[in-house]
């Protein structure tokens, strides 16, 4: 399997990072997480998509540096199955959530004519062929989000305060991509989480890599991000936009 940073920051996109997504590919088949601005990295770069037969994304919640990217869809060469927790975490469904974000005035194209179908997650695992999802509500955000972890090859957590739930979730996989947007060992912010928390996190999961993503477009240096947390856990850095993933097995090289 490989991945690929599309987009490693969160809220606001800047010169160097775009807002949350990230691609797996196995053989033919290619899975989106999350459709930040980073999704605009398809579109630089058709490539990615190149001998993709069935695209799946997820979404982790609905706030706007996650899903805005999903105006891009008309470019891709290959459109997605849209897969989100409308009415798990909103009471609503995911057609209805993205209707109003893509319909008119705001948008033109309708969803039917830019993705190949929306479906529901409901919080059961998820079989996509080459990829198998399970995934977790996590509530220690301004709204609950999705956690999702790919089979043993990554876990994604973000827009989340430290949460215990993500050890065992996330316990022995290849990669964890978590967000830090605080470079310190620890916040009281409820919302979001430290640099130095997510390595703890990660330590005690048992992961081989931490991968540090939805980066405030605030922070100075990632080298200031880096240092918290690789006190606790040595094995992370700092999420890259267009960078492999370090996956046990991977293909693309690292930019």
């Amino acid at each position: 399997m490989d991945g690929l940073v599309l987009g490693s920051g969160g809220w606001i996109p800047t010169t160097s990072r775009e807002t949350c997504s990230a691609l797996l590919r196995e053989g033919s088949q290619a899975l989106l997480l999350d459709a930040g601005t980073g999704l605009q990295r398809l579109v630089e770069q058709p490539e990615l998509l190149e001998g993709v037969e069935r695209l799946d994304l997820v979404l982790t919640h609905f706030h706007l540096d996650h899903v805005v990217g999903l105006a891009y869809l008309p470019a891709l060469t290959v459109p997605p199955v849209v897969w989100g927790p409308g009415e798990l975490l909103a009471g609503t469904t995911t057609r209805a959530l993205l209707d109003r974000l893509l319909g008119p005035p705001f948008f033109s194209a309708p969803l039917e004519r830019i993705a190949a179908d929306v479906r529901e997650l409901d919080g059961r695992p998820l079989e996509l062929d080459s990829f198998e999802l399970t995934m977790r509500v996590q509530r220690r955000h301004t709204e609950p989000t999705l956690a999702f972890r790919v089979g043993d090859a990554l876990a994604l957590c973000t827009d989340t305060a430290p949460d215990p739930g993500t050890v065992e979730f996330a316990g022995g996989c290849s990669v964890l991509l978590h967000e830090a947007w605080h470079p310190a060992a620890a916040s009281d912010d409820p919302f979001h989480t430290a640099s130095g928390a997510a390595a703890v996190l990660a330590r005690e999961a048992g992961v081989e890599r931490l991968v540090l993503v939805h980066v405030s477009p605030l922070l100075r240096s990632d080298e200031e991000l880096l240092a918290p947390a690789a006190a606790e856990f040595p094995r992370t850095e700092v999420g890259v936009d267009l960078a492999a993933l370090p996956l046990r097995e991977r293909r693309w090289p690292a930019r």
